[in-house]
């Protein structure tokens, strides 16, 4: 990506060049398959809403939620750390600090596992929803040596089999789930399908991985006292850009109903699907980030605002889909069940959803340059304002003031980390010149789709997203480097 160090050896993957194309073409088969994924779990994200209906249901995605908000407490950002310290390692480097990942992760899942099963007896869950969370612990411990054995594949930019592995799970799940509808199961089997899963993923990985990192955990003092130490102050700054869609839903079954958690989680679902894809593009080009801040400095500089500029055109691309497409998504997802107030969450997820690749790349811009102190301000204060309107809002308002909470907690979020990077590196302030083009983009697209939405909803998701790539294009916004991959893979 621009300004090449020919004192960098060729066998780098990393190394200005080639590591640009590398990054482009593996962030887009992981968005293939992520796509392929989510198409998968829609075909059986519908049959569970139906089977197990909208109470039991939320119970489910509850479970879910504290689990993934207590992998985002303990693991916080812990793989992001690694990803950075394995790019610029040495060899022998490498390997000591995946073997140290992975003993250091075995004991701190145990103690979110432990964590997530008190919580739920503390907040007075029923039975059902405390075997989840156990049989959720189990599925994280066995997640979080999994993602451990990833850092080689992702610094490596060997994105392409990250990618594989992913699919797999996602095609795995969606098998799993469907069985169990077929077969007329309770809520608790629901609950072993992702420990089944990750294992699967974890015996993949490790097939890919064996011959460049030591398989068996280690626990180096030194290395683990590293690892945590810039891991808090990560996790600190970062925690609540990694949970806050979760903080909502965890807030619903706290402050409301059954059945109002149940219409946020039936949007949650929908927009959770596509929500992997701001993480998994801003993974990809992590190393990158790291390699270049400590390399090349106008490297970083033409690179981060790359990803600002890609963030923003993606980020309203999905938006468009899912505010279009909000009715016709609920209406599959529950079988036209009464579930209207899901659909006017859903809108509002979708508004934030162009925040949301917003606060994956900046913040992974952020971890690169090391920017903790401000970025644990930042988060502090969106804290603040998140415990205080889910207090305000959820108890009235329901699904709907949950979904206000996630809408305003990402565009404070994004605002916020584009705001540091401006004050903090006037050098490499993002282009801001791309907003009104996008925002030109964004609201012509917005009323193609829905001029047409009165004929059906596939058509004017189609309109919205013709007219918005169509104005990009006009506008020359859309990347060189995206068009001439583009191209490319067309001609392949």
């Amino acid at each position: 990506m621009s300004s090449a160090d020919a004192t960098t050896p060729a066998s780098d993957p990393l190394a200005a060049g080639d590591a640009g194309a590398k990054v482009i073409r593996g962030g887009g088969l992981r968005t293939i398959g992520h796509a392929l994924g989510m198409l998968a779990g829609l075909v059986s994200a519908p049959l569970v809403v139906q089977h197990l209906g909208i109470e039991d249901f939320g119970r489910y995605l509850t479970v879910t939620s504290v689990i993934y908000i207590v992998t985002g407490l303990t693991e916080g950002g812990l793989n992001s750390v690694a990803v950075r310290g394995y790019a610029t390692a040495d060899r022998a480097g490498q390997r000591s600090l995946v073997s140290n990942l992975v003993g250091l992760r075995v004991v701190l899942s145990l103690i979110g596992a432990a964590g997530a099963i008190g919580f739920g007896l503390l907040a007075g869950y029923p039975g059902v929803v405390i075997g989840g969370l156990a049989l959720g612990g189990l599925s994280y411990v066995v997640s979080a040596v999994q993602g451990a054995f990833t850092i080689p594949l992702q610094a490596g930019l060997r994105l392409g089999t990250h990618a594989g592995i992913d699919l797999v799970r996602s095609l795995l799940t969606t098998a799993l789930l469907i069985t169990l509808v077929v077969a007329g199961t309770g809520l608790t089997p629901f609950f072993c399908v992702a420990a089944v899963v990750q294992g699967v993923a974890l015996g993949l990985t490790v097939r890919a991985v064996r011959r460049d990192v030591p398989l068996a955990p280690s626990a180096d003092r030194a290395v683990w006292g590293g690892l945590l130490r810039e891991t808090a102050v990560y996790a600190a700054a970062t925690a609540l850009g990694v949970v806050y869609f979760q903080v909502a839903l965890v807030s619903m079954s706290v402050l409301s109903t059954a059945t109002e958690t149940g219409y946020y989680s039936v949007a949650f679902r929908i927009v959770d699907l596509a929500n992997g894809v701001p993480w998994l593009l801003a993974g990809s080009v992590l190393p990158v980030l790291a390699h270049a801040a400590v390399n090349d400095q106008v490297r970083m500089r033409y690179v981060t605002g790359r990803v600002f500029q890609g963030a923003l055109l993606a980020g309203g691309l999905l938006s468009l889909v899912l505010i279009v497409g909000s009715r016709f998504g609920i209406d599959f997802l529950t079988g036209k069940e009464d579930a209207e107030p899901a659909i006017a969450v859903l809108r509002l997820l979708g508004v934030g959803i162009i925040a949301t690749f917003l606060i994956s790349s900046m913040g992974f811009v952020l971890l690169s340059l090391r920017l903790y102190r401000e970025l644990i301000l930042c988060n502090a204060a969106a804290l603040v304002l998140a415990l205080t309107l889910s207090i305000v809002l959820v108890p009235s308002e329901g699904a709907l003031g949950a979904g206000i909470v996630t809408m305003v907690l990402e565009l404070v979020l994004a605002a916020s980390y584009v705001g540091v990077l401006t004050l903090r590196r006037p050098d490499l302030r993002p282009p801001l010149w791309v907003l009104p083009r996008v925002a030109l983009a964004y609201g012509l697209g917005l009323a193609a789709g829905l001029a047409v939405l009165a004929v059906h909803p596939v058509p004017a998701v189609a309109a919205a997203v013709a007219v918005y790539l169509g104005v990009l294009a006009a506008l020359r916004t859309i990347p060189p480097e995206i068009a001439a991959a583009a191209r490319q893979r067309v001609h392949r």
